[in-house]
């Protein structure tokens, strides 16, 4: 079911072509299965993912220029193309219930006068969070913007 604001943009509930996005994902499980969140025209909602995060092992954001944003979520470890993104010594000590954070997050700007899109920039939100040897749940998540560049931030 569309709202307004779907109806008032063109855009149908789900709609997240690939057209619209400048990263996409890639999960990597256990058994050596990969799956794509666009394949053969089709759409795979980041749900299939969740649904198996117990078997999950690399999940990726990569985009058409070649950039790639890997998080190995047995290690706990976040990596950029071919490099091991460099953290504080604290971060490389063993972790234990790491968990993956993906998510995105749009921002519209819409005209006063006349409510239409202005600008649509979209914000991918990628890492992980785990406990820590006192036992506080710690983040560390890389907020990416739609040619690649990123800040570190927990």
């Amino acid at each position: 079911m569309s709202n307004s604001m779907d109806k008032q943009f063109g855009r149908r509930k789900g709609d997240n072509s690939m057209s619209n996005l400048s990263f996409s994902w890639i999960a990597i499980f256990k058994d050596g299965s990969k799956m794509e969140q666009f394949e053969n025209g089709k759409e795979n909602l980041f749900l299939q993912v969740k649904s198996r995060f117990d078997d999950l092992v690399y999940f990726s954001l990569t985009n058409s220029k070649g950039k790639l944003f890997t998080v190995d979520v047995i290690k706990g470890l976040i990596g950029y193309n071919d490099l091991l993104l460099a953290y504080r010594d604290e971060h490389l000590q063993d972790k234990e219930n790491i968990r993956l954070i993906y998510f995105r997050r749009h921002r519209v700007e819409i005209g006063e006068v006349d409510l239409q899109e202005k600008s649509h920039t979209i914000t991918y939100h990628l890492g992980y969070q785990y406990i820590d040897k006192l036992g506080k749940n710690r983040q560390i998540v890389l907020q990416i913007d739609s040619e690649g560049n990123w800040i570190l931030g927990e």
